[in-house]
């Protein structure tokens, strides 16, 4: 069925076509040759040159300077900022990339080609490798790049062009033999580390960026992997298209001979600027040489460390060495604004979230497993409840019952799963790969597709187990009520992690308001005996809503029997003779089954809402 809406899709809104729709797997092996591709695009334009005058940063709540009147420039190069921890080689790279946190203020000055620039301007012409290789774990390698590319290449671009472009950046970075792996994660084993780095440097790769920010491209690999990252980006540097600025902390020698210019930072402040295969001239008129046999790069950090208070200008006023360079030349960005629609944005993004949820089966099974056997217990603890009067009572527990377990299991869910995947999503955001709204509105279609797999069965086998009335109507109203409530209490878990950020954080939070409504969820306290100051924490419980809802649909035309014990303890009078007297006592005909089912619809637009507002604001 997927399948056959994707290649709907396919022919009319262009989308991108994964190298397997529902495995992941496809007809390239891991050992398969690289591909000799051809570019759909005319002859590379020259790489942008970046410069920053007089750089400050400050730490705002600390008062503390980061960053000390820096000053410098490159252009098509492959630059190496290095420093000892805590030196403010990710502050400078972030400062020039505008990713700089809340807490800091920046002044001075930088230029692209000799233009100050916004960060929809960077957004436009250049790519950021973040340290953290954060990927989708469910796509294979190509289809990570086939989905970026429909992201993020012009509408222009036609699926040939794309899957060209694809074809030459998994060349350029040696993903060829790895196009059909799975990316993978902890749990699930996928791509090694050295091939997860090189498809985070593919995916900013994809638009051709004339300048790319990698920030310590080689944190977690062994140094292999390490270096041949760094050849691909020397090459990269060299192909005269991209200028690369990558910081670093302690490379090997190997490593540290690629790099044609270093910028040395220690406490902020530029110790070295120049040149890379003159530090070592530089350093030894300072009057630290080289020891034998020692990398250059241990050198010169052991002279940062141990010499915190050397004079600076020595190094960096050595004669053509370390001096900032020359201001570069006023030239236009010609920038592309051209992007694709809001339409289809949501269109790829709804694949792409079909894709990892049908790849996510086990947790699908494992979740109708749970709930088949929750129902049951719940079924056979109240089996066949029958009219009896004390049938009304036990009625009211096993109607709160459902109308709370529903939601606490998918709550739970979504708590547990979506901040990862919100790190993911504020990386393709910082690259202007879509909107937020595209991204939420396809998340929210599939899962709520999903997520009504859950309450169909649990309504299928506890309503009649219990012995709820045999009307199609009732089962209906109690299935759809039952679903509302999971939607609910996922949109209300989305928007706690979205504010809430981490799973630590989200799961204190969330039980909390969780009780909070289960206590007020109208069976502890009915309408009738609620207190007026209560009144705002009762309107606003989920399960209350759920349980009055469910409540007027089975007491409403339920006919109880009395026995002669009944008749006889209570003066030949029937104490509940209907559901509707049950209603009654209770406060419950305060609202209706509309009014329930509005107010949850509302409850769910308004979580969404505050998580979109969340995936907007909290960026952090």
């Amino acid at each position: 069925f997927f399948v056959r809406c994707y290649l709907f899709l396919i022919g009319t809104l262009n989308l991108p076509f994964p190298v397997s729709v529902i495995s992941g797997t496809g007809v390239h092996s891991c050992h398969s040759a690289p591909m000799e591709t051809t570019s759909p695009m005319s002859p590379a334009e020259e790489p942008l040159a970046l410069a920053w005058r007089d750089l400050v940063v400050t730490a705002v709540a600390a008062k503390r300077e980061l960053l000390h009147k820096l000053s410098g420039s490159v252009k098509g190069r492959f630059l190496a900022i290095m420093g000892a921890s805590g030196g403010g080689k990710t502050t400078l790279l972030n400062a020039l990339a505008l990713r700089s946190d809340q807490g800091v203020s920046i002044t001075g000055e930088a230029f692209l080609n000799g233009n100050p620039y916004t960060n929809a301007e960077l957004k436009r012409l250049t790519g950021y490798v973040m340290q953290d290789d954060q990927l989708n774990e469910k796509l294979s390698v190509e289809e990570t790049l086939q989905f970026t590319a429909a992201l993020r290449l012009s509408p222009t671009f036609t699926a040939e062009m794309r899957q060209l472009r694809v074809e030459e950046v998994l060349a350029q970075m040696n993903l060829v033999s790895c196009r059909a792996l799975r990316v993978g994660d902890r749990h699930h084993k996928g791509i090694p580390g050295g091939e997860r780095k090189r498809l985070c440097t593919a995916i900013e790769l994809i638009t051709r960026p004339k300048l790319i920010f990698l920030d310590e491209p080689t944190t977690s690999l062994d140094s292999h992997a390490a270096l041949t990252l760094c050849v691909t980006l020397q090459k990269l540097a060299h192909s005269g298209t991209c200028t690369v600025v990558c910081t670093i902390h302690q490379p090997q020698s190997k490593i540290f001979a690629l790099f044609d210019d270093l910028l040395l930072l220690s406490h902020g402040r530029i110790v070295f600027h120049g040149p890379a295969d003159r530090a070592v001239e530089a350093f030894t008129k300072g009057g630290f040489p080289l020891p034998p046999f020692t990398n250059p790069a241990d050198h010169l950090l052991d002279v940062v460390v141990k010499h915190p208070d050397v004079e600076i200008p020595s190094l960096e006023t050595s004669p053509g060495i370390g001096s900032p360079s020359a201001p570069v030349e006023v030239q236009p960005l010609n920038i592309d604004w051209s992007r694709i629609g809001w339409v289809r944005q949501f269109c790829i993004l709804l694949w792409r979230t079909v894709l990892e949820t049908v790849r996510g089966w086990p947790i699908i099974a494992v979740q109708v497993v749970t709930t088949l056997i929750t129902a049951t217990l719940i079924g056979t603890a109240f089996l066949q409840l029958g009219t009896s009067q004390g049938s009304a009572v036990k009625r009211k527990a096993v109607l709160f019952f459902c109308a709370v377990n529903q939601g606490l299991f998918a709550s739970m869910q979504v708590i547990n799963s979506f901040p990862a995947e919100r790190v993911l999503v504020l990386r393709e955001r910082a690259a202007g790969t879509y909107y937020v709204s595209a991204y939420l509105m396809a998340k929210t279609v599939v899962s709520m597709a999903q997520q009504v797999i859950g309450p169909l069965v649990f309504s299928c086998t506890v309503y009649w187990l219990v012995g709820l009335q045999a009307r199609p109507d009732n089962f209906f109203l109690f299935f759809f009520m039952m679903v509302l409530a999971t939607w609910t209490c996922t949109s209300l878990a989305l928007a706690i992690s979205t504010i809430c950020r981490t799973t630590t954080f989200s799961l204190t939070v969330l039980p909390f308001v969780l009780e909070i409504f289960r206590l007020f969820g109208g069976f502890f306290l009915s309408p009738a005996n609620l207190p007026a100051y209560f009144s705002w924490l009762d309107a606003l419980s989920v399960n209350k809503y759920t349980y009055v809802g469910v409540s007027l649909v089975e007491f409403t035309g339920l006919q109880l029997y009395c026995t002669p014990e009944d008749l006889k303890a209570n003066n030949n009078t029937c104490p509940i003779p209907n559901g509707e007297v049950q209603i009654q006592d209770l406060g419950l005909n305060q609202l209706s089954v509309g009014l329930c089912v509005m107010a949850l619809l509302v409850m769910i637009v308004g979580y969404r809402v505050i998580a979109y507002l969340g995936l907007r604001i909290v960026k952090w």
